[in-house]
């Protein structure tokens, strides 16, 4: 019996596996006789014969699956006239095939695939436009981020011609797969899914409260590894990872970047915020290695719940990093903070760009003119960043600080924070530079510093590594490329930053005393710098002069 709403006359038949025998015998025994290959006509001949034992009813429709191995696909001139032969063969009998065919199938890569390699619009069309020719209709049933297309080359229904058309394809309430044309209402779009497991929701325990009862329908498991694990095979679900301390960043990055890589783009990934929030650059990671969606910290139930429901139907387009271990990379600030000489700025600050491009992480340099009664060891004084990758340097009349992971929109706020005094009261004039042009900036103060060497203050303020716990400099500690853990960049920002202007920082470094009244460097040890090239040494004289405030 044929199952419910099966079409009539409607007869699907499918090739039997190719069998790799003789292969095998070829590998292990050179010397065994090496099967030649069919003559043109020779599949099609078998493929035929094959069918008669089904008999051939007038007016019916034959679906064949695996027909590839019918045609000689290497050859485009036997491929036409396979092809042509076919088509008589169709008229003869009266009967209607449609072949269910992938050149490909015998592909060497046997690794997971979520994404179909083009088949019809591709540049081996040419080659098959004789074959084509004799078909009634080529059409391409085609994956691309995770969503079943149907492609339309050309296809015919009487007088009717469709040509170059692109529908894509949804699974009905009942399972039958339908292709959804413009303003087509025969199915409401909210009961129409990617695929059938859309309505499965696999969530860490961790997401939920104490006490908080489960959403109907939700698979809660022990963790975010249990969760990788239960969507193995899944599609079009969502899988919800808890985000609950910083030492969890690598972690959470691997379970992201592992489904989304196995299940493909339909299925939706939304990251938890608990505890603790994900900073702007450590958001960016996890949406580049293949989260959908970052979920706020301290939202209730019903609200987080909302906010999974709305993935629903969406698909991931964007590029995913190939080795999330780079992008995490990438998004940690630099192991050293504070004042470096100018080359060892521009070094540093041209490694961060060049590392962080595969983030496209948003940087800031704020290019701070000097008032005429400041000094550079006043404003450099004042100057006391405390975010892992925030550097500051100097020219003979400017100071640069650059903002890690800061946009150029945020750069008056974080100036505020880090400046212990008002900024006006240091400059009235501030430029920030965005992505574009940071580098023409740095090639300015680079060959500025060639023509005349600009003063060094390393040995009045030396770069330092800021603090962290040990636990999180671990995590850091097992980057690939990174020699140095950079335990800060996971912790939140101290409450520091947050003082008001002109405000004293509780874990802010003791203000250094005039530069005039500085004891000389030989009795005083000279801090450790996390940077080689902004070892503490002598300053270097130029023509820079060390101006102090009029009237002091």
């Amino acid at each position: 019996a044929q199952p419910a709403g099966w079409p009539r006359n409607l007869n699907v038949l499918a090739m039997p596996a190719a069998h790799a025998a003789d292969d095998d015998d070829a590998a292990t025994q050179p010397d065994a006789p090496r099967r030649a290959a069919p003559a043109p006509f020779a599949r099609l001949t078998g493929g035929l014969r094959a069918m008669k034992r089904y008999g051939f009813r007038a007016r019916s429709v034959y679906f064949v699956e695996g027909a590839q191995r019918w045609f000689s696909w290497d050859d485009p001139a036997a491929l036409a006239e396979e092809g042509a032969a076919l088509a008589d063969w169709c008229r003869t009998h009266r009967i209607a095939l449609v072949l269910l065919v992938d050149p490909d199938i015998a592909r060497a890569d046997t690794g997971p695939r979520t994404d179909d390699p083009p088949l019809v619009r591709d540049a081996s069309r040419a080659t098959r436009s004789g074959f084509h020719g004799v078909c009634t209709g080529v059409a391409q049933l085609q994956r691309t981020h995770g969503e079943l297309l149907w492609v339309v080359d050309f296809w015919r229904a009487g007088d009717m011609l469709a040509a170059g058309e692109v529908r894509p394809l949804r699974f009905a309430p009942s399972g039958r797969l339908a292709a959804i044309a413009d303003g087509d209402a025969a199915e409401p779009a909210r009961r129409m899914k990617l695929a059938t497991d859309e309505d499965r929701v696999v969530a860490s325990r961790a997401v939920l409260e104490d006490g908080t009862r489960a959403p109907a329908g939700w698979e809660i498991v022990d963790d975010n590894a249990a969760v990788v694990a239960a969507c193995t095979h899944a599609q079009a679900a969502t899988a919800v990872l808890a985000f609950r301390s910083h030492a969890q960043l690598e972690s959470v990055c691997a379970a992201v970047h592992a489904l989304r890589r196995q299940c493909g783009g339909a299925l939706k990934i939304a990251v938890v915020e608990r505890d603790v929030v994900l900073r702007q650059q450590f958001e960016m990671l996890v949406l580049s290695v293949g989260a959908n969606r970052v979920v706020a910290r301290d939202l209730p139930m019903s609200r987080m719940q909302t906010a999974v429901t709305a993935l629903r139907g969406q698909l991931y387009a964007r590029p995913v990093a190939p080795d999330y271990r780079a992008a995490l990379a990438a998004a940690l600030g630099d192991s050293v903070l504070g004042y470096l000489p100018v080359g060892a700025f521009c070094l540093r600050i041209r490694a961060v760009l060049d590392r962080g491009a595969v983030l496209a992480l948003p940087h800031t340099l704020a290019k701070i003119a000097l008032l005429p009664g400041v000094s550079h060891v006043d404003a450099l004084r004042h100057c006391r960043p405390r975010r892992a990758g925030d550097v500051v340097t100097a020219d003979a009349a400017h100071l640069y600080v650059f903002l890690f992971a800061c946009e150029p929109a945020d750069a008056d706020d974080a100036l505020a924070r880090i400046f212990d005094v008002p900024v006006d009261t240091l400059s009235d004039r501030i430029v920030c530079l965005g992505q574009g042009s940071i580098d023409a900036e740095l090639d300015a103060l680079k060959a500025e510093n060639r023509r005349a060497p600009i003063a060094d203050y390393s040995d009045l303020f030396a770069a330092s590594r800021p603090a962290g716990d040990a636990a999180v400099a671990g995590a850091a500690a097992r980057v690939p490329g990174r020699h140095t853990a950079d335990p800060a960049a996971f912790a939140e920002e101290p409450a520091a930053e947050h003082t008001a202007p002109g405000g004293h920082a509780p874990n802010a470094a003791p203000q250094l005393a005039d530069a005039d009244d500085a004891p000389p460097a030989a009795d005083t040890p000279a801090p450790v710098s996390a940077f080689p090239a902004a070892r503490a040494r002598g300053a270097i004289r130029s023509a820079m002069p060390l101006r102090k405030q009029e009237g002091a």
